[in-house]
């Protein structure tokens, strides 16, 4: 979980900052602490290694042949702890990046140390790719590695509050984003550079973020495409003039279905509240598989009450646990593909990992089963193959088609 801390900066960092009063002549350099306060600061910052997410690195290890990431990282300057390289081991085997008994990437791994981005945003690439959406599957990928383009001038959050709520879209600030991104291409495209700033300035976007989307999203798509996954036929309809709100229902589920293949486990049940008070809004608060968190103020199911799961991009904490970027998504994205199944015969339930539950007669949920060795082998042969095609192949067709009719 990320923390933003505040923390006193290291006598290395407050030295490095006096340098800058005298680069062009004799300077000052005024301290806003005592010296007493300077003596007790740390002398280097913590090194990132120590800091960050290592899935990435074991990845990159695993690539280079250098043996397992716990021995490799040991002999580091600043070696993490072995619980760290742990959780950041197993995140890479519930994503299928890795074997389950020995560190060596699967064919889903190799594609991933490719791409430089999250492990997870990158298997959400591959499967937008397979699934024949990767056009706004990457334009949601360069919003989870930029920044939001939403905008919150001071003195004026209400009225950017209103503008984001009037782009949003089926209960999910990612296609919130990519809404409000169909609507700036397409100002872009037929009224030129007036229209798209009165856009932007009318939705509260920031017109910079909004360009450098679209840099990243291109290179990302060109990513994916070099490693072999040319897009499917069935990507075409997500391109060119676009107008916003125009998403079918069908279109919708399969892209809430390869966020939930990329994100999980990022997944929470939200505690549905009932008000006394119809006009009182109150919190979503979400029982994660660590706990409750609150979806974060920001986000367009800041105050949602349903039954229902919610997937979520970023848990953070400040004064409490927060879950940033949520979409509220349907069981059968995470049941084809979440964690590990377990049928439950005799309470006729559905577990996965052993913490999300669904009720279902035992033969739907033995199907299921049987339907995730299905995809799994379709999607191994593809990841041995990106050249493969998968256009008529009709395992892939049944389950497209049974995400986009889920809810009919």
């Amino acid at each position: 979980m990320s923390s933003l801390v505040e923390t006193f900066v290291s006598k290395a960092s407050a030295l490095q900052r006096q340098g800058r009063a005298g680069r062009v002549r004799d300077g000052f350099c005024f301290r806003m602490y005592t010296r007493e306060r300077f003596e007790g600061f740390m002398d280097y910052s913590v090194p990132e290694i120590l800091r960050v997410p290592l899935e990435e690195l074991c990845l990159h290890i695993m690539k280079c042949n250098l043996g397992s990431p716990e021995d490799f990282l040991s002999k580091a300057l600043d070696p993490p702890q072995l619980q760290v390289i742990s959780n950041a081991m197993n995140l890479l085997r519930k994503i299928g990046a890795c074997e389950l008994n020995e560190p060596k990437l699967t064919p889903l791994g190799q594609h991933l140390a490719a791409l430089p981005v999250n492990v997870k945003i990158g298997k959400m690439l591959i499967f937008g790719a397979i699934f024949g959406c990767l056009d706004p599957v990457a334009t949601l990928a360069a919003v989870m590695t930029e920044k939001s383009p939403f905008t919150t001038p001071i003195g004026r959050k209400d009225e950017a509050d209103l503008a984001k709520s009037a782009l949003a879209m089926a209960d999910s600030d990612h296609l919130t984003i990519y809404n409000a991104y169909l609507g700036w291409k397409k100002a872009r495209q037929e009224g030129g550079y007036r229209s798209e700033i009165t856009y932007c300035r009318r939705n509260f976007l920031n017109r910079t973020s909004l360009l450098t989307l679209e840099d990243v999203k291109q290179e990302l798509i060109k990513l994916v495409k070099a490693a072999g996954f040319s897009s499917s036929t069935t990507s075409t309809s997500w391109e060119g003039n676009r107008a916003p709100q125009t998403l079918s229902f069908q279109e919708i589920a399969l892209l809430k279905a390869v966020l939930v293949a990329g994100l999980y486990d990022n997944v929470g049940k939200i505690i549905y509240t009932k008000s006394v008070d119809v006009t009182e809004k109150l919190a979503c608060i979400v029982e994660t598989a660590q706990g409750k968190a609150q979806v974060h103020p920001s986000s367009v199911n800041r105050d949602l009450q349903t039954h229902g799961w919610l997937l979520y991009q970023e848990k953070i904490r400040y004064a409490r646990v927060y879950l940033r970027e949520t979409t509220l998504i349907t069981p059968f994205p995470v049941l084809l593909f979440g964690g590990d199944i377990e049928v439950q015969h005799r309470e006729r339930l559905l577990s996965i990992d052993g913490w999300i539950y669904f009720q279902a007669p035992v033969k739907i949920a033995v199907i299921f089963k049987q339907l995730r060795v299905l995809i799994d082998s379709v999607l191994r042969k593809k990841l041995e193959n990106p050249k493969m095609s998968l256009e008529n192949d009709r395992i892939l067709q049944i389950i497209t088609e049974l995400i986009k009719t889920e809810n009919n």
